[in-house]
């Protein structure tokens, strides 16, 4: 179900897609479970419909989403000529943000742009970004119902993905009506949702546990233990015999918000070339977006992150002084409020 405000961008964005032969559909760097799955769920609903379909992901497609991933031309290289009639960026903020840059003519290929992210910054000539959804999954699934594009259990699975992990299995705050409705739209497709399970929930990888347990017993409580902080550098991932892809799949971005008191996390590693990450957290209202932005990233206000060409320790410390200030600051209103 889509918000009865946006339906008339929804229905232009419909009509592009339903006029379109050829389309490039694309997603983030660093892809997650939204990314795979909306453009996976997008890319099988539009071949079903018989257009000319092929996708874009610079740093390839997640071994551990594959099994939803379709037959589909995909592009890596950084730089796209892009004939198409349509390119269709989903789960991203900017067109920065997917690392391609695209040489099109605009009277030619029109640039759609689907999103949840806050900070968005509306870069496409036709635009649905609509934060209060779970996902962007959520978003396309909606859509594709209401342009009675083919939704069968192929595509649904795909989407369940995105839906279930942008949402932390439907336990975000503030979590809206639609993504439950989203969800019983994809289930009466016939969706086995076994594979998402498994891979969730007992596909980790040894290396996977082994960051999990280094980041259990290294993080660190700042702020009167309402902010974790944890920092994995390439010599602790070399010596778990783990790489980046195991900080993600680790699950520790979320696990330091189980802590009673603590309300927000920052974890701060970096990548074989030496390029640096950071990933916030937050509940109970914290907002970490505005430390993303700051830093030169962006995403929503209870889950963020951006990376920089810098080493780790400099990263770590500019990320965890940003946060000991948000987290304070938060606290001194809620104090004043009370």
């Amino acid at each position: 179900m889509l918000p009865v405000e946006r339906n008339l961008d929804a229905d232009k964005i419909i009509s592009r897609v339903k006029a379109a032969t050829s389309i490039l559909v694309v997603a983030h760097l660093r892809p997650d479970g939204d990314a795979i799955g909306s453009v996976s769920g997008l890319v099988k609903s539009l071949q079903k419909a018989g257009k000319q379909v092929e996708a874009g992901f610079v740093d390839g497609v997640p071994e551990r989403f594959s099994f939803v991933w379709p037959e589909v031309k995909l592009w890596r290289e950084p730089e796209i000529k892009s004939e198409h009639d349509l390119i269709m960026i989903l789960d991203s903020g900017d067109a920065d943000r997917t690392g391609f840059t695209f040489s099109r003519n605009p009277e030619k290929t029109c640039m759609i742009n689907i999103d949840h992210h806050a900070s968005n910054t509306m870069f496409g000539e036709l635009n649905y970004v609509d934060t209060g959804a779970a996902a962007t999954c959520e978003i396309i699934a909606a859509l594709l119902e209401r342009g009675g594009f083919p939704l069968d259990a192929d595509v649904a699975l795909s989407l369940m993905l995105g839906l279930i992990t942008d949402s932390r299995s439907f336990q975000n705050e503030g979590l809206r009506h639609t993504a439950h409705l989203a969800a019983a739209s994809l289930l009466k497709t016939g969706l086995n949702t076994t594979p998402i399970l498994n891979t969730l929930n007992s596909g980790k990888s040894e290396a996977d546990l082994r960051v999990q347990g280094f980041g259990l017993s290294n993080f660190k409580l700042e702020c009167n233990r309402h902010l974790a902080t944890l920092v994995i550098k390439q010599s602790d991932l070399k010596a778990l015999g783990a790489n980046m892809g195991s900080v993600f799949a680790s699950g520790i971005f979320n696990l330091l918000l189980s802590i009673n008191e603590t309300l927000a996390s920052v974890v701060i590693f970096e990548r074989e070339d030496g390029v640096s990450f950071c990933e916030f957290r937050a509940r109970g209202g914290i907002n970490v977006k505005e430390v993303a932005v700051a830093m030169g990233g962006g995403g929503h206000v209870p889950a963020s992150g951006c990376s920089r060409a810098i080493p780790v320790d400099e990263l770590a410390a500019e990320a965890i002084s940003l946060m000991k200030k948000q987290v304070n600051a938060f606290f001194s209103h809620q104090e004043q409020v009370i």
